[in-house]
């Protein structure tokens, strides 16, 4: 088992080793843009990789990736990674057979303990390719925490889980984001999954406040079930507002948990959150969120008096609580 000094910690700030990430079956692997090399074996900070990509390469499911922020140059902040990064499903797709890179973990090496995330600090990441985003994730129970993605100018997403429920080859099945900041395009994931936990993390829309929803939850064939949004920030532009609809679900949603979440103005176009499908075909809850608007209840026609099976309860706008009864 892996242990280290108490220069490293996990979210939360405790020391790597008496934590959660650790594990007596896993190994870790380290990412050093600034002194690691493309050839090193990654087990230690001493002989660390240099790409994000190389360190998932090697690993496999249970392994943790540790990735240290690059230098910080006044005015622009810490260097980004760029790189387009798949973690793969790893072993044969099907109904019954094992996914090998289950339960990777990529965690940013960070001295903050808990509190709100920034894209501007820590662990940096921009794509290479636009079309391809930061992050494509094929394996399920994928763990990701404490990274800022930069996806200002990216065709489509920041990060893709990628799923087919069909052949259970389901990418967001039991993923999670933890203290994530994502900006510029969105958390895009499709083909229906169980169990996502997106956590503590901001949204923040591309400079002018244009692109497409911040979370996008697609059902398709396969329904969107017990996913779980707490305490995240959902933010426009730096010169506007957002344009389009911050968090939205397509298909069956079953027992989605929206929790505790901030959003910024009135979306130009669309609700703050939006569902589809009638009263029968969603189950679940929003409560205890702030919406930073002068009417709110115009903006949640989703869950006004239930319309579309989900429910909402101590939700507040600029004049207080919001009315969802009509």
């Amino acid at each position: 088992m892996t242990t280290f000094g108490d220069q490293v910690r996990e979210y939360g700030g405790a020391p790597v080793g008496s934590g959660r990430f650790s594990s007596p079956w896993a190994k870790h692997y380290f990412v050093d843009a600034i002194d690691g090399k493309v050839n090193n074996g990654g087990l230690n900070p001493d002989d660390a990789m240099s790409t994000i990509q190389g360190a998932i390469d090697l690993a496999v499911g249970g392994d943790v990736i540790y990735i240290r922020p690059q230098s910080y140059t006044l005015g622009t902040g810490f260097a980004r990674y760029e790189e387009s990064v798949t973690i793969t499903q790893g072993g044969t797709a099907g109904s019954g057979q094992t996914a090998t890179n289950a339960n990777i973990s990529l965690i940013g090496v960070t001295q903050r303990r808990a509190g709100p995330p920034s894209d501007g600090t820590g662990v940096r990441w921009k794509y290479a390719t636009a079309a391809s985003g930061c992050l494509i994730v094929q394996a399920p129970a994928t763990h990701v925490e404490n990274i800022g993605f930069f996806a200002e100018d990216a065709t489509t997403f920041a990060i893709h889980l990628d799923g087919d429920s069909g052949t259970r080859a389901v990418g967001w099945d039991f993923s999670s984001f933890y203290n994530c900041a994502i900006k510029g395009k969105q958390l895009y994931a499709e083909g229906g999954g169980d169990g996502l936990q997106i956590v503590g993390c901001m949204f923040q829309t591309k400079h002018d406040g244009t692109g497409t929803p911040s979370i996008n939850l697609v059902g398709s064939a396969g329904a969107v079930t017990r996913p779980i949004i707490h305490n995240c920030h959902f933010l426009g532009g730096n010169l506007n507002n957002c344009y389009t609809t911050p968090l939205a679900t397509l298909g069956p949603v079953y027992d989605i948990s929206i929790r505790e979440c901030y959003f910024t103005y009135d979306p130009d176009t669309g609700d703050y959150i939006t569902f589809t499908g009638g009263a029968t075909a969603n189950s679940g809850f929003v409560s205890n969120c702030y919406f930073a608007s002068e009417d709110a209840n115009a903006k949640l026609q989703s869950i006004v008096s239930g319309a579309n099976g989900v429910w909402g309860a101590g939700l507040c706008d600029e004049n207080g609580m919001v009315d969802l009864s009509s």
